[in-house]
């Protein structure tokens, strides 16, 4: 069974696609099935990653800037927390595959904008699918709550003004798993873009799917890795793929906490990058940051300045 990709025709047409975790984290690995799928249909794709990890300290990779380097299976470093290596070191082990993750270090929007440069003119990228694990890069800054925009925020910024890359799209799963976004909110941002034709369409994963059967081995292989914390999102997508419901955890980070497994988890929506940039409050704000520091006090204190949202709610937890 394939993943069937509203986004393919576009996709198809491109020499060099990169899949860019925009949120930090997993988020890469919420890119995975689109990743394999991708390389099914004879497509070349790279992986990249907004990094949590202390890439700076690396001592080896394929380094292309002082916050940009290349992640592979050889790298001797061993950092407490490196997803995106043990990533590499699964393709080694269980596909015999070598791939490189890039990893941005977690800068503010003007030193990703130039990485990005960097690393498009390296790959030659012609197609980039941001990926966000769960729904904030879908909020405008104005809602009630905000989740962790600030990282997809920035990503977003970095990657709407990047000069020639003809195809810049979105790409979100894990509806649901965020519980302090109210969802009546992002489904009015959703509306909104459908609205303006930026909408491209979704699909779901289900468990028939060799790409989703990769990277639900990808990812239980990282977790369970010394030091590695475990994704909430994607255990989440994992949980509803395999048909839990409702308050179920498969990890301990969840422990005391009350989740909502749903149908909705393992659906993929996808955007135009540059609508969602155009519609952002916080676009400005953040252009012009260069630390992570920087980008939180910004957003800070434009939140300050937004007129009030409407609180709403439907009936969803």
């Amino acid at each position: 069974m394939r993943l069937n990709l509203p986004i393919i025709d576009q996709l198809a047409g491109c020499q060099n696609i990169l899949i860019a975790g925009m949120g930090g984290g997993y988020d890469v690995f919420c890119g995975l099935p689109i990743y394999f799928e991708l390389k099914t249909q004879g497509l070349h794709v790279h992986l990249a990653n907004y990094s949590f990890s202390e890439i700076t300290k690396l001592k080896d990779g394929i380094r292309l800037t002082d916050t940009l380097v290349g992640i592979t299976a050889d790298i001797q470093d061993v950092l407490n927390y490196f997803p995106e290596r043990h990533l590499t070191q699964w393709f080694r082990e269980q596909l015999n595959q070598e791939i490189t993750v890039w990893c941005f270090e977690k800068t503010g929007a003007r030193p990703l904008l130039e990485n990005y440069g960097v690393l498009i003119e390296h790959l030659k990228i012609d197609g980039i699918l941001l990926i966000d694990g769960g729904i904030d890069s879908l909020l405008r800054g104005d809602e009630t709550e905000i989740g962790t925009v600030v990282e997809d925020t920035i990503s977003l910024i970095a990657v709407s003004e990047i000069k020639g890359v003809r195809i810049k799209l979105l790409g979100c799963i894990g509806l649901g798993a965020e519980k302090e976004i109210l969802h009546a909110q992002v489904f009015e941002n959703i509306s909104k873009l459908t609205e303006a034709g930026a909408f491209l369409g979704s699909c779901t994963l289900v468990s028939q799917m060799e790409s989703y059967q990769l990277y639900e081995a990808a990812t239980t292989y990282v977790q369970s890795q010394p030091r590695q914390e475990s994704s909430v999102i994607n255990a989440s997508v994992l949980a509803a793929v395999q048909g839990k419901f409702g308050n179920y955890h498969t990890t301990d980070k969840t422990q005391g906490s009350r989740l909502w497994i749903s149908p909705l988890m393992p659906i993929y929506w996808f955007f135009d990058a540059q609508a969602i940039a155009r519609r952002s409050l916080l676009f400005s704000a953040l252009r012009y940051t260069d630390t992570l520091t920087d980008a939180l006090r910004a957003l800070l204190q434009t939140r300050r300045t937004l007129p009030a949202r409407k609180s709403s709610k439907i009936q969803l937890p």
